[in-house]
């Protein structure tokens, strides 16, 4: 998995360190040429031998202002646009796809899903094979912040940061169009929660954005049932394996957390989850939306109990 040949003989003339090789390679399969290009404004003020894999952590600051600058006002004018990361099978070469989706739908603002607490001020943005994770055939659905400073905040701001920069945090999945199945396995932060010595920056903007779980849960369900997908989503006692994870990596109260949002969401959409029947099993699993983590654990312990349906 080499660079381009004549990036190579640049970092051979400059001794850049392997270690630094590494960790740029990983933002060029993911992110594309430009994490080169602002690699080489970095390596301008300070000597390419001396580079370090912490250097690069910058780069992918850089690009994400350049790429909510370049694309946000054209998701607010409905635009769809390249994603930000790219499938990583094909090394940085062709980028998936971001599809603003506009408003909060009415049904969500009408059922008051979050009770009486303000909805967060910004507009709904799809990725397709857009996530950090670079596999095929995922779909995400962020709330990005409606002002341009916020979601540069947001998407520079400490965190795991998986889907599109400029918002608090995503639902995301998978989905096999030949079966016209979803599987949706992350509700997961784009940042870390503010505290007194991480994130403060962001306090304000992550306060008005803090319903963001329910939000994008709630999103996902409706539109990918509009489109009549069979609708399925990873309980929270198989998120572990759905992760590839240690099961201490993920505590209880995130399991917890987990399971009540999707419990709460489904209910205020007057929608059940319910056991998979045996064609629902059989569907899953000859499927393409369940990562190697989750087949194994549904092979050993079965679909039911790792999977609900959404009905």
């Amino acid at each position: 998995m080499p660079f381009p040949s004549h990036i190579e003989r640049i970092f051979e003339t400059f001794r850049v360190p392997a270690g630094t090789k590494a960790a740029l390679y990983d933002l060029y399969v993911s992110l594309g040429d430009e994490a080169l290009e602002v690699f080489g404004d970095i390596a301008e003020s300070i000597d390419p031998s001396t580079l370090r894999p912490e250097h690069c952590v910058e780069i992918r600051s850089q690009l994400v202002e350049r790429y909510l600058r370049r694309n946000h006002p054209l998701w607010l004018r409905g635009t769809p646009t390249p994603s930000f990361y790219r499938p990583r099978l094909l090394e940085g070469r062709a980028s998936g796809v971001a599809i603003p989706l506009g408003e909060i739908s009415e049904r969500i603002v009408s059922e008051r899903i979050v009770d009486d607490q303000p909805l967060p001020d910004g507009i709904i943005v799809q990725g397709r094979n857009a996530h950090f994770g670079g596999r095929s055939e995922t779909i995400s659905f962020d709330i990005i912040a409606r002002d341009l400073g916020d979601a540069i905040a947001l998407g520079r701001a400490a965190g795991r940061q998986h889907t599109l920069p400029g918002s608090a945090g995503a639902t995301s999945g998978t989905t096999d169009a030949m079966h016209q199945i979803a599987l949706l396995w992350e509700i997961q932060p784009n940042v870390y929660k503010p505290t007194a010595d991480r994130n403060r920056e962001i306090s304000k903007v992550y306060r008005r954005h803090r319903n963001w779980h329910v939000i994008t849960l709630a999103t996902a369900i409706e539109w990918l049932l509009a489109k009549s997908f069979r609708v399925f989503i990873v309980r929270g006692e198989a998120l572990p394996a759905t992760h590839e994870v240690n099961a201490g990596t993920l505590s209880p109260s995130i399991i917890a957390l987990h399971n009540r949002t999707v419990s709460a969401v489904t209910q205020v959409l007057d929608l059940e989850l319910t056991q998979l029947s045996r064609d629902d099993e059989q569907v899953l699993v000859n499927s393409t939306v369940m990562n190697a983590g989750l087949q194994q654990h549904v092979a050993e312990c079965g679909a039911s109990g790792a999977v609900w349906r959404v009905g």
